[in-house]
């Protein structure tokens, strides 16, 4: 998959590359280009009577100043994308995994949409709550099979952010929002509950917003170099000067210029409504990225559509700059066609690239696994009932013993299960092949109920696992399958079994984990500081040989943190103390490493820490 060098970002900053860095991973997103030489490239959206693309301009037709100073036009390239395949037609179009939806949006007949829903600044009303999801499904429809939409709010992580082609799913998304400003019960997880009683609550969360939206855009800027689009559904997260949501606004509008993306800016209040709080916000959204505004007015579900005209028609249009390029400041952009009775839609500049980002050092390669391990993290698009756990340890006589253990799902539109039903079905014909199981969630440790189910398999069995999640009452509220291949774990190498991870919130609950009651591992990954956590890792090696475990405490970015203390393996299994209540609320990443002799196995766990 293609990918794009920072200063490639700049508008479509265009490189004449004098030398290049060395050859990098292709699993790597920044490649480093250096030179001196490059050419800004500038998308303009030019539309004439009723709104529709001018097609037939030329470089004579377009007048550009950068600082006041005219530049001189080198390149016109138009481009017509009308939301259909070009190539491959007889290829499923359906998205079946991240790695999959990165790989279309690098595509060049490919339009990339997201739909930033904006709740925490969106009033707490019916009526524009309705409205907004009545214009959105209306723009929906104007969206092609070969397009690619994601839907993402504040609190969505960009580890649970899913590209998809299927309305439906977009609707159903669409139909869970409502405004939350001015309403903070019931909280949505451990982080609104912290809110609660903040003085300051109005900036955090219009820093939690900012922070959001400035994660989408540095996301979908290193997709690929051409157009994306973002639709950002808000009455505008409030700033002040000199506040670091100021700041944080500033970056979010750099890494759009970088980018190459362009943020529509929608207000759902009915027409009459005035704006207060953010919307000089959003004015700087839409105007320092070229973007449209859509608020204050009747009919707003027609003029939407030009999110979708705008990135279907425009042109790249390229100038050398006559000042130094890096020099890491704003450089404000005017654009002007010389044909009477046309709109001309641009970014009224960019951010240019310091010194040091242009002569960036070649990346360090990233931390193995660390995608993987980050993605377990993901929380479903549509919201799930349960987290489940499934892992394999060794079993007796060759078998591989599979665990699934589960906890009730933080989301907070989505019914508390009492009970969850485990059942293994034949991959090709969905027959049960196996007892159904049902279990509690992990912290019931009091109940004579099992609180995990156990499937003893032969490595390299493939089969489904069916889920139920039922009430109280026995009413099923959710069900869902997942496909298993049972691992080898028997054999006379190094081996490592899933690592466990148990979990107390109580001070019975410590004192039963320390112990060493027996009880299920628990399958949530969100720590509160107070937890006490342990983890358990089973390895076993050849012959009389006894194995060792190093741990490592990793950032998100796959950074080492702290090597952890662990005991020596003793029985095949050893425990360790993950220092949950030192550590800031974050991501992380536990790295165990396994060895014996001149054999090492890695297995790697993140996990969240929340206040």
């Amino acid at each position: 998959m293609k990918r794009s060098s920072p200063l490639a970002l700049i508008p479509g900053l265009v490189v004449a590359a004098s030398a290049v860095g060395h050859a990098q991973d292709p699993s790597q997103t920044q490649p480093t280009f250096r030179s001196s030489v490059a050419l800004v490239r500038v998308d303009i959206s030019v539309t004439g009577r009723d709104d529709a693309p001018v097609t037939d301009l030329q470089a004579s037709d377009f007048e550009i100043d950068e600082d006041g100073i005219p530049q001189a036009v080198e390149t016109v390239q138009f481009v017509s994308l009308d939301g259909t395949r070009t190539t491959d037609l007889g290829e499923s179009l359906e998205i079946r995994s991240p790695e999959h939806a990165a790989a279309e949006a690098a595509r060049d007949d490919v339009r990339v949409f997201a739909i930033f829903l904006d709740d925490y600044h969106v009033d707490w009303n019916p009526e524009i709550a309705s409205r907004a999801k009545r214009e959105l499904k209306e723009l929906l429809k104007q969206i092609g099979p070969n397009d690619l939409v994601t839907i993402m709010d504040p609190l969505t992580p960009l580890s649970a952010l899913r590209f998809t082609r299927s309305i439906d799913d977009l609707q159903v998304r669409i139909d869970r929002f409502e405004g939350r400003r001015g309403r903070s019960l019931p909280p949505r997880n451990a982080a609104e509950a912290e809110q609660q009683g903040q003085r300051n609550v109005i900036e955090i969360r219009a820093g939690v917003t900012i922070s959001a939206l400035s994660a989408l855009v540095s996301h979908l800027g290193g997709l690929r170099e051409g157009r994306k689009s973002v639709l950002f559904v808000s009455q505008g997260p409030p700033t002040f000067p000199g506040s670091p949501n100021e700041k944080g606004l500033r970056e979010v509008l750099q890494a759009a210029n970088r980018g190459n993306v362009t943020i529509h800016v929608y207000d759902p209040q009915p027409f009459g409504f005035a704006g207060r709080g953010g919307r000089d916000v959003l004015q700087r959204l839409r105007t320092e990225t070229g973007g449209r505004e859509f608020f204050n007015a009747n009919g707003t579900a027609e003029r939407m559509r030009q999110v979708v005209t705008d990135a279907s028609a425009y042109y790249l249009v390229g100038y050398s700059p006559t000042r130094a390029l890096a020099d890491g400041k704003f450089h404000r952009i005017d654009v002007r066609v010389k044909r009477e009775g046309v709109r001309v839609l641009a970014r009224n500049g960019y951010w240019a690239p310091t010194a040091e980002e242009v002569n960036a050092p070649d990346p360090t390669p990233a931390e193995p696994g660390l995608a993987d391990a980050l993605a377990a993290l993901a929380t479903p698009v549509t919201g799930r009932a349960a987290d489940v756990w499934i892992g394999a340890t060794r079993g007796p006589e060759s078998t591989t013993r599979l665990t699934v253990s589960w906890d009730p799902a933080d989301a907070a539109d989505v019914s508390r299960p009492a009970r969850l039903t485990v059942e293994p079905l034949d991959s090709a014909t969905q027959e049960p092949i196996g007892d159904l199981q049902s279990i509690l969630n992990a912290a019931a440790v009091s109940s004579d109920s099992p609180s995990a189910a156990t499937f003893h398999l032969r490595p390299g069995t493939s089969f489904l696992l069916r889920f139920s999640a039922l009430a109280a009452d026995g009413e099923i509220l959710e069900r869902w399958t997942k496909p298993v291949t049972v691992p080898a774990l028997g054999g006379g190498g190094l081996v490592m079994g899933t690592p466990r991870v148990f979990r107390a919130q109580t001070a019975f609950e410590a004192r039963a984990l320390a112990a060493g009651t027996d009880r299920a591992p628990s399958a949530t990954r969100r720590f509160r500081t107070t937890d006490r956590v342990v983890v358990e890792v089973e390895c076993y090696a050849a012959g009389a040989d006894t194995p060792s475990v190093a741990a490592h405490l990793l950032n998100g970015k796959g950074e080492t943190l702290v090597e952890l203390p662990v005991p020596p393996v003793s029985g095949g299994k050893t425990r360790l103390t993950l220092p949950i209540s030192s550590l800031a609320p974050s991501t992380y990443v536990l790295r165990l490493t396994a060895s014996a002799g001149d054999s090492e196995i890695q297995q790697r766990v993140a996990f969240q820490v929340v206040r």
